[in-house]
């Protein structure tokens, strides 16, 4: 709706640029949704195995407790448990059940749960300590990724700010004032200059990515 707006008083590129603009704006708020999502799932764990641990200590099979133990989660994992548990009642094995799920959300801790479960279920063992050393591996991994997250806030801050600062300030450039732009694209070097701009904006935010992930 905006950029048609935009394109009605400002031409076609004023479009392109807020369609771009918002676009990416889209894509950004996406990707915090899912990491938020992802995160809420790996919090979630935890308390989930340790359900099952209780459950396996008082006499039940690692099947039965990790069917009984999804009683006690909250969505958003409870959804995906439960798919899996319909998987096995429909006679697929624990663990390829559990990492068709991992699959579907690409969580490292629902891969490493689910081969635990799968060694439980086909050899046996004490899988209630094993169960019991992983979550409180989840924890510990999850208060340092907190710590990590607080010590490194100002560097992915900036790093942000750093990524966003030129892509806004073409995207005014072409809203603002189309027929500036239009002009650079109409001349070989201002388009040598455009394709550069671009590339070294691409480089840029995977050096700060990067950096980010390192601190």
């Amino acid at each position: 709706m905006l950029s048609a707006v935009a394109g009605l008083f400002a031409g076609w590129i004023s479009a392109v640029g807020t369609f771009v603009v918002f676009l990416l704006m889209a894509t950004f708020a996406l990707w915090l949704r899912v990491q938020k999502f992802r995160r809420q799932l790996v919090s979630q764990l935890p308390a989930f195995i340790d359900a099952m641990v209780r459950l396996i200590t008082i006499g039940n099979s690692t099947q039965a407790a990790f069917q009984l133990g999804i009683a006690s989660t909250q969505p958003p994992l409870r959804g995906y448990l439960e798919r899996a548990a319909n998987l096995v009642r429909a006679g697929v094995d624990l663990d390829r059940a559990l990492h068709q799920m991992a699959t579907s959300v690409r969580v490292e801790e629902m891969y490493l749960l689910a081969s635990i479960l799968g060694l439980g279920v086909r050899y046996g063992g004490r899988a209630d300590l094993l169960l019991e050393r992983v979550a409180n591996f989840m924890r510990d991994r999850e208060q340092a990724e907190h710590e990590l997250v607080a010590m490194s806030s100002e560097t992915r801050l900036s790093a942000w700010i750093l990524g966003l600062l030129p892509v806004g300030v073409g995207g005014f450039i072409i809203v603002s004032n189309p027929t500036y732009f239009l002009r650079m694209w109409q001349d070989s070097t201002g388009q040598m200059l455009i394709f550069g701009a671009v590339g070294l904006q691409l480089l840029g935010a995977v050096l700060l990515y990067r950096l980010a992930k390192l601190t």
